[in-house]
């Protein structure tokens, strides 16, 4: 376990930079540059969403990457920090602390052991000259006479250059605050509306009885919100439906909107049971080679009858429920299971290169914390390197 050192250094000393968070971009950021700083981390150890992320063995980044896998208010705002550091940027990282990881086909890149690289990150950032300092929470942070006073369950701390790196409000049992967000409106920035994204959908009532009947069942589907439709495995849960496909496209469902489901994404199925207008066998049986029978038939209910006997408004009926199920969700499972949050601070507000406030000089934003969220897939921790890199880089250079 990562658990920090600490030391006794004059509260009224002015820091070069405090770094505040000690996740995924805030070790990263204070790994990067030399300059003396402090990293303070409410937590009782550096780096803990990051080792249990991707179920131990996070996916730290995605070979295919680009900007446009990135939803943001500001366009492009993303470009220049992830053009900047690139994948094979991490990968050479991993290799000098020989830590392996594994390549999947779709080019997600996972660790092997996520815990390696947060010890790595934490060992790299002491190398850095960085204080580390756990279980000291930041009350409140504020610029006063050209510098940032913080006021801290350790004392105060004063410094040039602040670097807000405490992400989103997803996983709050894993200690997410609402930090970044409080004190960008106390410091006068603009957030843009947050919400839960990488995250299952809860159905309405009436829809719960034929999960629960579900619950633990997967299968390939198509599933669209909108003018955004994404391809991959649903899961049903107890209250809704989970799965790869169903965490991309939360990204971009909003309250209110329908969300429609093939299950038969490979066929053509009104034409398929056409061809098999005479057959003996049930619906959900003809089915079998595309779509699990027990899935079939809860979709088909009481449309799931023998070909042969199919009236043509019934095997209209059967193939809508199972090619253009639609429902209107009732609400997304909520933070405590969201991947990331989507929205956050306003990110027209800094410079897309060093990512420092255009209007406070010397405050950086770093990381989830910002209006930039990533599909699924690796691009919200590489967002997290990418844009930790980017600020690095200025602070060297002050």
């Amino acid at each position: 376990m990562l658990y920090c050192i600490h030391s006794m250094a004059n509260s009224a000393f002015i820091w070069h930079s405090i770094i505040v968070g000690g996740g995924a971009s805030g070790l990263f950021c204070a790994s990067s540059y030399q300059a003396p700083k402090l990293l303070l981390e409410h937590n009782t150890r550096t780096g803990v969403k990051l080792c249990v992320s991707g179920g131990g063995k996070c996916n730290f980044s995605n070979k295919h990457l680009s900007s446009r896998d990135y939803l943001s208010g500001a366009k492009h705002f993303c470009h220049s920090a992830l053009a900047a550091w690139r994948p094979e940027h991490f990968i050479h990282l991993l290799e000098e602390e020989h830590i392996a990881f594994d390549e999947l086909e779709n080019g997600q890149l996972f660790a092997q052991d996520a815990r390696k690289i947060a010890a790595a990150l934490h060992r790299r950032a002491l190398q850095h000259n960085t204080d580390i300092r756990c279980r000291c929470e930041v009350v409140k942070a504020k610029q006063e006479n050209g510098l940032f006073r913080l006021e801290t369950s350790a004392g105060t701390f004063y410094t040039s250059h602040l670097i807000i790196a405490t992400g989103g409000l997803s996983y709050p049992q894993l200690g997410a605050t609402g930090f970044a967000f409080r004190t960008a409106q106390e410091l006068g920035l603009r957030c843009t509306e947050l919400r839960p994204a990488l995250v299952g959908l809860r159905v309405p009532l009436e829809m719960r009885p034929l999960c629960r009947q579900l619950v633990g069942s997967s299968t390939a589907v198509q599933i669209t919100v909108g003018k955004h439709t994404e391809t991959g495995p649903l899961l049903f849960t107890h209250e809704g439906i989970s799965g790869p496909a169903v965490l991309q496209i939360s990204l971009y469902w909003q309250e209110g909107q329908s969300v429609q489901v093939n299950f038969l994404p490979e066929i053509n199925a009104v034409d398929f049971l056409r061809q098999h207008k005479n057959s003996t066998a049930y619906f959900s049986k003809l089915f079998a080679p595309w779509l699990h029978t027990k899935i079939a038939k809860t979709l088909l209910a009481d449309k799931d009858v023998r070909a042969a006997d199919a009236k043509k408004e019934i095997l209209l009926e059967a193939t809508q429920r199972l090619q253009a199920f639609s429902f209107v969700p009732a609400a997304t499972s909520g933070y405590t299971r969201s991947e990331v949050t989507a929205g956050g601070v306003d990110c027209s507000q800094f410079r897309p290169g060093t990512l420092e406030c255009k209007t406070i000089p010397g405050l950086f934003y770093i990381g989830e914390a910002l209006d930039v969220t990533g599909r699924l897939g690796g691009y919200n921790l590489h967002w997290a390197w990418a844009s930790a890199a980017a600020a690095a880089r200025a602070l060297a250079t002050r």
